[in-house]
């Protein structure tokens, strides 16, 4: 994932498009709104249970898996533009959570929901990896 990400940051440039905090709370905004769309059209996402036991082929059980996982990343990105809005509001916006550090224009182009700099970014995802071992 990394590499795509650094493939699409390299490909801007150095210049990337400045875009004004307007210009930003909307992109964020509509972003919003296709995830919360897709969120809600997929309905409720519930487990069938029988006296306690799930009783289901294992196609049906990964297919469900599956849809949990999707509903917890759409979360999760739902929750990552709040957040940028948030800090988009404070005055915020552009700088690293971590370390106040101020995050490549290049980056936030790539994804202005970000709220990393490159080297936190890279912190997290080295003990995340390392946690996960």
């Amino acid at each position: 994932m990394d590499g795509i990400l650094l493939q699409t940051v390299e490909g801007l440039g150095d210049a990337p498009p400045v875009r004004t905090g307007c210009e930003i709370w909307e992109w964020l905004q509509s972003e919003k709104e296709e995830i919360a769309h897709e969120i809600l059209s997929e309905g409720p996402l519930c487990q069938n249970a029988v006296g306690g036991v799930q009783e289901a082929e294992a196609s049906e059980e990964n297919g469900r898996e599956i849809e949990w996982r999707h509903r917890g990343q759409l979360e999760a990105r739902l929750r990552e533009i709040n957040d940028a809005q948030d800090r988009l509001m404070d005055g915020a916006y552009g700088r690293c959570t971590d370390c106040g550090a101020e995050i490549d224009s290049r980056r936030l182009a790539a994804d202005p929901a970000v709220c990393l700099c490159f080297g936190c970014q890279k912190s997290t995802e080295a003990e995340v990896a390392c946690c996960t071992m």
